[in-house]
């Protein structure tokens, strides 16, 4: 009877050990399609322009990954601010960057630029969509 019990305890305290971990909220992105505005909490994100993008087209094999660069106009409390966003590698001695605004309270981030370039893709003209999102500050 005591095993019993223990063997019962065992069991019940694994599925209570087991709900600990918390699931990660996902995260939703916003579109911001190049030369286009929106508002996230009070902060304006105007997508300017694509300054670079070498990322590696998919269907080729390549030596470097590539990245893109974007540029945005930040403006919070009256004030504009031109910012460059990173995407993919890096060289050396530059960081990887993809902050848009950040407070106390919350941080604006860049996600990723689509569409991802492809071989069949070699001289159309793209139509940018910059991906951004807003994280609470713990």
């Amino acid at each position: 009877m005591k095993n019993s019990l223990l063997a019962i305890l065992i069991l019940f305290s694994t599925f209570a050990f087991a709900q600990d971990d918390a699931a990660e909220t996902p995260k939703i992105a916003v579109k911001v399609p190049k030369g286009e505005t929106v508002v996230l909490k009070g902060i304006s994100i105007k997508f300017l322009e694509v300054v670079e993008d070498s990322r590696c087209p998919t269907g080729v094999d390549c030596i470097w990954a590539g990245r893109a660069k974007v540029k945005v106009a930040v403006t919070a409390n009256g004030n504009t601010e031109e910012k460059i966003l990173t995407f993919g590698e890096t060289r050396p001695g530059e960081a990887k960057n993809t902050n848009i605004f950040s407070s106390k309270e919350f941080a604006i981030n860049g996600l990723k630029l689509n569409p991802y370039p492809s071989s069949e893709d070699a001289g159309k003209e793209k139509k940018y969509v910059l991906l951004i999102c807003e994280e609470k500050n713990k």
